[in-house]
């Protein structure tokens, strides 16, 4: 009797542990693992075991948690006292979440439902990685100088901006590279953003969209060509070249000549909206992340983040970008 009254408030009740096969999983994979459930001092009736994915973001110095799914294990059990059962874990990840980044992670947080009784918790960290055609982007990046900025992977009302700043060839002459990326059957499209350096302490926000296709993503050195095609294009159609003379990119002789604008077979502009972000990586605008509802799920976040980026000087109502200039 004694027992079964401690048990009510948790001491020697059952206990449970997510053990995951490997800590990290890629978008579009299945993470798997098992529960280890251990049974208290006294038999006690489960009514539910579940998972939550819990998504945390930071924005503006503000930490937000929301749920990104429920994920049900099993339900209406007994374990009797210092039994041992393992049962299997497996969920495969939804394609639209926003991959971890120092400003976003994620958690699954194992709940054992106890009837009359203090319910058993577990967390676990789960890093979700970039899907493989996106890593082939930040790879063919990083193989032109560019390096990712701390604060790159932020939620946005349209999904998740990454950004990168040069470290090598364009330094002096491209303040950052950010983009949005819609992993599409035929590649990777790019919703890029340039920020050129132009005159003495100023900047022109040159806007590309450039598609990169699976095959050109596998052929790395294809991939970092086309890239420093667009970004070249950017920054010779911001007229920036002519303040940075004595810059071993503003010569004659430097690939940003070898070509005439919008001559570069491979790369896709565009000069209309509705670039169809439901399908961006971290997209919210369909109202993803396991069915629920994008703008309940992270309206705080973007409404702090709105306040204080003013996203729209970024975008016109949905439509487009809007605030700077398209190639």
């Amino acid at each position: 009797m004694w027992k079964k009254f401690l048990s009510k408030f948790g001491i020697g009740a059952a206990k449970v542990d997510l053990v995951l096969h490997r800590p990290h999983v890629r978008l579009g994979e299945t993470l798997e693992g098992e529960f280890l459930l251990e049974g208290g001092s006294v038999a006690q009736h489960i009514r539910n075991l579940d998972v939550v994915l819990q998504l945390e973001v930071h924005a503006e110095g503000k930490a937000y948690r929301r749920t990104a799914a429920v994920i049900p294990v099993a339900s209406s059990f007994t374990i009797q006292p210092g039994e041992r059962k393992v049962l299997p874990f497996s969920y495969a990840l939804p394609l639209h979440l926003p991959i971890s980044r120092p400003t976003v992670r994620y958690t699954f947080v194992t709940r054992l439902d106890i009837a009359d009784g203090a319910d058993a918790y577990d967390q676990d960290a789960i890093h979700i990685l970039p899907p493989t055609a996106l890593e082939q982007v930040f790879s063919a990046l990083a193989a032109l100088g560019f390096r990712e900025k701390a604060t790159s992977g932020s939620i946005t009302p349209h999904g998740q901006e990454f950004a990168f700043f040069p470290t090598s060839e364009f330094q002096g002459i491209v303040q950052e590279v950010e983009f949005f990326a819609l992993v599409e059957g035929e590649g990777v499209r790019l919703y890029m953003e340039i920020d050129v350096r132009h005159g003495f302490g100023g900047e022109r926000e040159m806007k590309r969209e450039l598609l990169i296709t699976h095959e050109q993503l596998r052929d790395s050195a294809t991939a970092a060509r086309l890239l420093r095609e667009a970004i070249e294009e950017a920054v010779r159609a911001a007229g920036a070249f002519g303040q940075l003379s004595g810059h071993p990119l503003a010569t004659p002789h430097s690939p940003i000549y070898s070509h005439p604008v919008g001559h570069y077979p491979p790369v896709h502009h565009s000069h209309h909206g509705g670039h169809g972000w439901a399908g961006a990586i971290g997209g919210f605008a369909a109202g993803m992340l396991a069915g629920m509802v994008a703008e309940e799920l992270l309206d705080d976040v973007i409404d702090d983040v709105a306040d204080g980026l003013d996203v729209d000087d970024w975008f016109d109502g949905g439509d487009g970008f809007d605030g700077g200039d398209w190639l």
